[in-house]
C-alpha cells in the first residue's frame, strides 16, 4: 500500500515516532507489523526494507511505527528514515500476524516487554482505551534505565503495570535485574494466564524456552521478535 508521511514525535531521548497516511482504507488488527521499503542510495547491508510493529491504535486516523534512532550507529535505512519530508510517499506492506489479542475477552493476559518490544502493546492497549473494552492485563516492562521507559503514561493507567530495570538509578525501589522466566512464571497466575512477550530476539527466544520447561502451555505462549536489538 502507498502512505504519506506526515510528520515525526520525539518520544524520548533516542526514540521517536513517524506518523503515515495511507492512500486507501486499511484493515489493521492491533498488534500486527508492517514492512517498510526505503529506497536510498549507498544502502548498507541491511538493505532497503525493514520490519516495524505498528505503534498505533486501529482507530487512530494514520499509520505509526516507533522506533530506536542510534545517531551515527544507525544503518542507513534508519538514517534516511529521518530524512524523510512531510508528503514523502513510499511503501509499506499490508498489516500482519497474530501477535494480537484473543477473541475471548474474559481470558486474562500477561504482557512482557523489553525495550522498544512495548510498541506492539501500546497499540493494543491504545485500541482499549479508544474502545471502552475492558480485559484483564498484568504488564511487564523490562528496560535497562528508567530513561529508557516510553509510554509511561499509557501503560500506568492498567491496573497491575511494573516496571525493571536492568541500571535502576540510586533511588528506584522497583524491581531491578535481568528478567528472568520465573519471575514471569510468579505472575502468569499458574499458567492460567495468556503470556505475551515483546522484545529483542534472544530475550524472547529464552524466556519462550524456559517458560516452557516451567510447565506453561505452548497455546499460551506468544511471540513476537525484534531482530537487531540486544537484550535486556
Amino acid at each position: 500500500m502507498k502512505v504519506t508521511f506526515d510528520h515525526i514525535e520525539t518520544v524520548s531521548h533516542d526514540v521517536k515516532t513517524l506518523w503515515f497516511k495511507p492512500e486507501k482504507p486499511i484493515r489493521q488488527i492491533a498488534g500486527q507489523f508492517t514492512e517498510i521499503s526505503l529506497p536510498h542510495k549507498n544502502a548498507d547491508d541491511r538493505g532497503e526494507r525493514r520490519w516495524f510493529t505498528l505503534s498505533n491504535s486501529p482507530k487512530d486516523k494514520g499509520l505509526s511505527i516507533t522506533t530506536r534512532f542510534l545517531g551515527d550507529e544507525a544503518s542507513s535505512f534508519k538514517k534516511n528514515l529521518q530524512k524523510l519530508k512531510p508528503l514523502s510517499t513510499l511503501n509499506l506492506a499490508d498489516p500482519m500476524g497474530d501477535f494480537v489479542l484473543p477473541k475471548d475477552p474474559k481470558i486474562p493476559l500477561l504482557f512482557v516487554a523489553g525495550g522498544i518490544g512495548c510498541t506492539p502493546f501500546h497499540s493494543i492497549i491504545k485500541y482499549l482505551k479508544d474502545t471502552g473494552e475492558k480485559r484483564d492485563i498484568h504488564m511487564i516492562y523490562a528496560a535497562n534505565r528508567l530513561e529508557d521507559v516510553i509510554f509511561k503514561n499509557l501503560f500506568s493507567t492498567l491496573e497491575q503495570f511494573e516496571i525493571i530495570l536492568t541500571n535502576p538509578p540510586d533511588n528506584w525501589n522497583g524491581e531491578s535485574g535481568h528478567i528472568k522466566a520465573d519471575y514471569i512464571f510468579d505472575r502468569s497466575d499458574k499458567g492460567e494466564r495468556h503470556i505475551y512477550l515483546s522484545g529483542p530476539e534472544p530475550m524472547v527466544e529464552i524466556l519462550d524456552k524456559d517458560l516452557i520447561n516451567l510447565g506453561i502451555d505452548r497455546k499460551r505462549l506468544h511471540t513476537d521478535y525484534f531482530p537487531g536489538y540486544q537484550p535486556i
